[in-house]
């Protein structure tokens, strides 16, 4: 999560997708197969990574925050109660 932290997740999302699109595009149009290949690769790894951080790590992560300070505070309420 520390990496891309200048725009957010979900421009990341949308900007590894549109580079896989031209990717593919240009796959198509020219003959440089072997840079287009590996620029595909690259950039289908990105927008996978993009969409599964967006869609499950980034609730998950806010979730997991939400429960430890529910954990902090029942802690304190048993340290009162002590």
């Amino acid at each position: 999560m520390t990496r891309f932290l200048a725009i957010s997740p979900q421009s990341q999302c949308w900007l590894f997708h549109i580079a896989l699109a031209l990717n593919i595009i240009g796959m198509m149009l020219t003959d440089l197969w072997l840079p287009m290949v590996v620029g595909t690769i690259i950039s289908t790894y990105l927008a996978v990574d993009a969409w599964v951080r967006l869609r499950y790590v980034l609730p998950l992560k806010k979730q997991q925050q939400q429960l430890q300070q529910q954990l902090d505070n029942l802690r304190q309420q048993q340290h009162n109660q002590e």
